[in-house]
């Protein structure tokens, strides 16, 4: 019950908060834009005191003042003077809501399932979400578990937690006020993929005042993916021998993960707002912030327009510790409009310059505290062709890739400087500098996370798809015998991959491994350090909550943290040299040691045998033993 107070006074806040703005909104929108708000304003609050207050006390004064604001920004309640916009026609309505109902049933189902839900037999998640979650459970129940805000990185014990953690610590705050890891997975994930989904047609609406615009936007953005899946799924279909639907209904892969043929473009929402739990705050955060930036900018120089401007730099300005990627690309429309505003008032625009350093004034620290507190930085360094395989050429690259979407990048700002609509280009510019840079830096050692940037350039895609295909339409109906089936081949790959991710279910955690993070829980202390073999679901990070020496390596290697003494601790202890003075250096309180540890670990079980016999056992069951070791 507390938790779900928590939610309601940070939805509370959001909403009342979101009415003080100055702006015409439809209903839908107010409400998505009030669910980012509050989730992303309460976190930050929430967050800004566990730095100096215990955990307990700062979700309470969180969830005191955010209730306390909620009421002053209301009281005494009165109309907005900007109202609500409608929907032009009935049709128009009953398109917004089939795509809602559709919306809230399909990411609905996939965030249920996927969000660690607990079953008879153990907890399961699927796809991605799988792998990623273990970072992600590990983070929030190490905040659930413990007193004080550490800012410790739980998965490598001794590191600082540099990782955009926000949306993490939300969930852990969730969990702490008595949500189970399944909820304080779900509610928060639903509500703001819900709420991107309108937000992206609110957006679409205020640039191009047409639905069908809109819901073309958001249908190829959500339906994201490599262009050579389609043509992958056609030949598996041909050499299946079953038909069609049958095919449909038990695809054999995800064809939108295409390594092996050089195709990376993965889908938004199978590999993005399910596993990567931090771009659902940087995509709504940002889709705020452009909804703040179009109303200033058509607004002109007003006081209405400059106040919007701050609101949007603030916004700007917390995005780091939320989603990095997101920041980058807010900045850089900011910085575009800064240079418009700039050229059409021939002289400085204050109200942009002042946004522009607000957003630097709040971003700063956040992005000093990534780069410097461990002393590894982000590994961003220059690349070429982003994840181009060696000997492929670039053309090829770029066709199995992006295709058709990939030509409408380039032909986007050809149209819209034939039709003179300047003002529309601007909204390309800095999506399309984002995808140059994209191809010549990686941002961390993997370089495919440079696709977190590349979304937003389908964004872009996506929106002005919806653009061109209104335009078409105007000009003649029978254009949809064309513009339908091209819509169809550049959505069909990312709509595979949906439709694959809704038959994955995959364990997470077995009982035997829920079993030792209950004890691990119960009868260990927050800060006790394990040493453990490194897997993604490892249960005594993900569910116990407690600190690990060595957590799975590729998200060490994508963090920039030196692992390989850590794997060689473990490799020490697992052959019973628990004093070794590797294993020391990491002061490891246990070690926890599966039944069936993967073959790449060598385990003697001779030694550790020993080590029982010394009484050394602290708490065993048929799929795990914890050795104590201090």
């Amino acid at each position: 019950m507390t938790g779900l107070l928590l939610l309601a006074s940070a939805l509370a806040f959001g909403a009342a908060a979101v009415w003080r703005l100055p702006l015409r909104f439809y209903v839908f929108e107010y409400v998505a834009m009030s669910v980012v708000v509050g989730l992303v304003g309460w976190t930050w609050l929430a967050f800004l005191l566990a730095l100096v207050l215990p955990v307990v006390s700062a979700i309470v004064l969180t969830t005191v003042a955010a209730a306390a604001g909620a009421v002053a920004l209301v009281w005494p309640r009165r109309p907005r003077a900007e109202g609500f916009a409608r929907l032009a026609s009935r049709g128009d309505r009953i398109l917004w809501g089939a795509v809602t109902a559709v919306t809230v049933v399909g990411l609905g189902r996939l965030f249920w399932t996927h969000s660690l839900i607990s079953e008879n037999d153990g907890i399961y998640s699927a796809g991605s979400s799988w792998a990623d979650y273990g970072v992600h459970a590990a983070i929030a129940s190490n905040v659930a578990e413990s007193d004080s805000l550490t800012m410790d990185l739980p998965i490598a014990s001794g590191e600082r937690l540099t990782y955009p953690f926000l949306i993490d610590l939300l969930s852990g705050l969730l969990m702490r006020s008595g949500l189970s890891l399944h909820l304080s997975f779900f509610l928060p994930g639903i509500l703001l993929a819900l709420a991107i989904c309108q937000l992206v047609l609110g957006f679409s609406l205020r640039l191009f005042e047409h639905l069908g615009a809109a819901v073309t936007t958001l249908v190829l953005f959500l339906c994201t993916g490599s262009a050579m899946g389609l043509s992958e799924a056609w030949s598996d279909w041909r050499e299946s021998d079953r038909g069609l639907i049958e095919f449909l209904g038990d695809l054999p892969r995800d064809y939108t993960t295409l390594s092996d043929s050089g195709a990376e473009v993965t889908n938004l929402v199978a590999h993005a707002l399910l596993p990567q739990r931090t771009i659902l705050f940087g995509l709504g955060v940002a889709l705020v912030v452009f909804r703040l930036l179009q109303a200033s900018r058509i607004g002109g120089a007003s006081p209405v327009s400059t106040r919007l401007l701050l609101i949007a730099g603030v916004a700007i300005g917390l995005l780091p510790m939320a989603h990095p990627h997101s920041f980058l690309v807010c900045l850089g429309v900011l910085v575009v409009l800064t240079g418009e505003a700039a050229l059409a008032r021939r002289g400085l625009p204050r109200p942009q310059l002042a946004a522009f350093a607000l957003a630097l004034v709040l971003a700063l620290p956040q992005l000093a505290w990534q780069q410097l507190a461990n002393d590894h930085g982000t590994g961003g360094r220059f690349h070429w062709a982003w994840v181009k395989p060696e000997g492929q050429l670039v053309g090829e690259f770029w066709w199995r890739n992006f295709g058709l979407m990939g030509l409408l990048f380039l032909v986007i700002p050809l149209v819209l400087l034939r039709r003179r609509e300047i003002g529309l280009l601007l909204w390309c510019v800095p999506f399309l500098a984002v995808l140059a840079v994209s191809q010549v830096y990686a941002f961390q050692p993997f370089e495919y996370d440079n696709l977190k940037l590349l979304y937003y350039v389908y964004f872009m895609g996506a929106l002005f798809a919806g653009y061109l295909a209104m335009l078409a339409y105007r000009a003649s109906r029978w254009t949809l015998l064309a513009a339908v089936p091209l819509a169809a081949v550049v959505a069909a790959p990312g709509a595979l991959s949906i439709t694959y991710e809704f038959g994955l279910s995959d364990r997470f955690a077995s009982p035997e491994d829920e079993a030792v993070a209950a004890w691990v829980r119960e009868s260990t202390e927050p800060d006790d350090v394990f040493l453990t073999t490194d897997r993604p679901n490892n249960p005594i990070s993900a569910l116990g909550g407690r600190p690990i020496v060595t957590g799975y390596i590729g998200w060490l290697y994508n963090f920039s943290i030196p692992y390989t003494e850590r794997l060689e601790a473990m490799r020490a202890a697992l052959a019973g040299r628990v004093d070794d003075p590797l294993v020391r250096k990491f002061a490891p309180d246990y070690l926890a040691v599966q039944a069936q540890e993967s073959a790449e670990w060598t385990v003697d079980t001779d030694a550790l045998d020993a080590l029982a016999k010394a009484g050394r056992v602290a708490y065993s069951n048929p799929g795990w033993t914890v050795y104590r070791l201090s």
